[in-house]
């Protein structure tokens, strides 16, 4: 596929990560006008070898999950947020600038980045309590996500215990 949808939903490496780690990629298909990038695609191929679980996310991705090569618009953008972030992070925010859109990512740098652009920023976080909110999981359910997360794959999250993100 090439050219995102307006206001597309670009996904990030670590979050397809995430949920493949819990086996529930399927709940981001969900995300209006969902999309990832190749960069991304290639990271997670990348993966695969050393995290079988990553399998979960790449099975997903192109009928489901369509897989966006960046317009010339986005190639420029992307090039100058290379200077500083991975493929995979700049690839998708520069897609989530260009299409007016939200980048999905866990990624320190690429969402100082992404406040800095004005671009519409969430995380692995975010959605569990956005899934939460639309009754797709329970809070129990969000909180065994996120504490694998932070026990399994090493996740760095600023609280371990999920119900303090449903209070702020």
């Amino acid at each position: 596929m090439t050219g995102p949808p307006s206001n597309a939903t670009v996904l990030n490496t670590t979050v397809l990560s995430n949920f493949a780690q819990v086996d529930h990629v399927e709940l981001l298909l969900d995300l209006p006008r969902l999309v990832t990038v190749a960069a991304v695609q290639e990271e997670l191929e990348a993966g695969a070898e050393t995290h079988l679980y990553i399998e979960h996310a790449l099975a997903m991705l192109g009928d489901r999950i369509p897989v966006l090569t960046p317009s010339s618009s986005a190639e420029k953008v992307e090039e100058k947020l290379l200077e500083t972030l991975d493929p995979g992070e700049a690839q998708a925010l520069a897609v989530a600038e260009t299409a007016d859109g939200t980048v999905v990512t866990d990624d320190g740098d690429a969402r100082t980045t992404a406040n800095q652009r004005g671009v519409g920023l969430t995380g692995s976080i975010g959605l569990l309590v956005r899934f939460v909110e639309d009754g797709h999981i329970s809070a129990e359910t969000a909180d065994e996500y996120l504490k694998r997360w932070i026990d399994e794959a090493g996740f760095r999250s600023p609280a371990r215990d999920f119900d303090v993100f449903l209070e702020e």
